[in-house]
């Protein structure tokens, strides 16, 4: 029997993280795109460390690109104690556009941990005196997550590798997987992949959604089909909420959410910004199906990172994320469509200029830098 639960913000996941890996027996698989050099950094490694030295099996991949600022040197006592440490496509080795924006942490191949929270301060006891950043984490548990082991050992693979074309009928345990009941399923999603399975498991939870549909996301410029997606589903008398941060650590991407404020407002979607604290969540509710992993919805989670997602259909645990996302509401401000069409000139030139850099240049690069290695 497959079990999940939602956790709420590092306050929750990381306490529940180290419990696992200090129960661990015989294997302990992470995959993280930031890891810093902090007090979160150092006592995540330490739980690493102390695992290793009772025997048991650990595996660390971690992000060249978004762990740039952590020396290799980090890892070295983790190393002494018999673990491995694999850096995703150092830079050195090109294919900077295509990075592993996966989080997850795989215990004895009974639990797993995956969602948007990176290993620093800002996720769990906050940065330099601000509040920790606002994300989740699921906590899946049962014998269907030791089917994660060979998406783990993939992208192990994947890390030193070139760029191989994906061909899916030849490879069709790579888009899904799920547990017996069918409650839960694992996509995972890469710029080989022409399927494109998390932003279709979206795609497809927004068109099925009968009563309403809760969006709070971290990173907001989706592709075309999305939004007219979600404007379908108002049509559909489906009640459509949108939650984005008002602080963000990447304004650029602020910038071109706002630009699509318009567009959604006119259709009838709520917009609200999140103001406490940055909101990193990845999280979708609709109706009684949740997704939650390392995907945004932006265009850059849609094609060009390595992503990986949790869809899970049960009333209980949407109910709980619905709670959550209500709360989250309350600490938040609604946008009004008239205050969005009285933005000054600057601010709809930052929209646009940010919008082409993210959905449109990014991708030329991406699409120029895989013709190039492609192989």
């Amino acid at each position: 029997m497959t079990s999940v639960r939602l956790l709420k913000n590092g306050v929750e996941a990381f306490p529940a993280m180290f419990f696992a890996m200090d129960g661990a027996t015989t294997s302990i698989a992470l995959e993280m795109y930031i890891v810093s050099d902090d007090d979160t950094g150092r006592e995540f490694r330490a739980h690493l460390i102390s695992a290793a030295l009772r025997g048991v099996q650990v595996r660390v991949l971690v992000d060249s690109w978004g762990s740039l600022n952590l020396p290799d040197s980090f890892w070295d006592e983790l190393r002494a104690a018999g673990g491995s440490v694999r850096w995703f496509r150092p830079l050195t080795k090109g294919f900077l556009p295509f990075r592993n924006h996966r989080k997850l942490l795989l215990v004895d191949d009974l639990i797993a941990f995956l969602g948007g929270l990176n290993i620093s301060d800002e996720y769990f006891r906050g940065a330099a005196g601000r509040l920790p950043w606002r994300d989740n984490m699921l906590e899946i548990s049962g014998p269907e997550v030791s089917r994660l082991r060979r998406s783990f050992s993939r992208m192990w693979t994947l890390a030193e590798s070139p760029l191989r074309r994906l061909i899916p009928r030849l490879r069709r345990d790579y888009p899904t997987r799920g547990s017996a009941d069918g409650s839960v399923r694992f996509l995972e999603s890469g710029p080989e992949n022409p399927m494109r399975p998390v932003r279709r498991a979206y795609r497809q939870v927004v068109q099925n959604a009968v009563t309403s549909i809760d969006l709070a996301m971290g990173y907001f410029y989706p592709y075309g089909r999305m939004l007219r997606a979600l404007k379908r589903a108002v049509r559909r008398g489906v009640r459509v909420r949108l939650m984005v941060p008002l602080h963000t650590d990447v304004p650029i991407s602020r910038w071109a959410a706002r630009g699509l404020y318009g567009r959604l407002l006119r259709a009838g979607v709520e917009v609200w910004e999140y103001t406490p604290s940055m909101m990193h969540s990845k999280l979708a509710i609709a109706d009684d199906t949740v997704i939650a992993g390392s995907a945004n919805l932006d265009i850059r989670s849609g094609r060009i990172n390595y992503e990986l997602v949790a869809m899970v259909s049960d009333p209980a645990l949407a109910a709980h994320a619905r709670a959550d996302f209500e709360a989250d509401l309350a600490q938040s401000v609604r946008i009004q469509i008239d205050e969005w069409r009285n933005r000054s000139f600057v601010q709809k030139l930052k929209e646009r200029f940010s919008y082409y850099v993210l959905a449109r240049f990014d991708i030329f690069v991406a699409r120029r830098e895989m013709k190039k290695r492609m192989r």
